[in-house]
């Protein structure tokens, strides 16, 4: 939890579109930018175990929300393309 703010559920398509490279928003914190790159990459192995990887990703949100909060809010807002 983030307090005022709830990060979505991991069934939430959103992170897959994230994880695929599907939606591609311009990411303003360097820690989840660099995050995304390593997720992205090994999102698109075969042998991805892509549940964890999103597990990984809300769990960065959860952890990081005071420096990821610009971002949280271009992509679950409705501003990420």
């Amino acid at each position: 939890m983030t307090g005022a703010t709830d990060i979505p559920s991991p069934a939430d398509g959103r992170w897959h579109a994230l994880l695929s490279g599907q939606a591609r928003p311009t990411y303003k914190c360097l820690a989840l930018r660099i995050l995304m790159i390593r997720l992205t990459h090994a999102y698109q192995r075969p042998d991805a175990d892509r549940t964890a990887l999103v597990d990984e990703l809300r769990t960065f949100f959860r952890d990081n929300f005071r420096f990821a909060r610009d971002d949280f809010a271009t992509i679950f807002q409705g501003t990420a393309r």
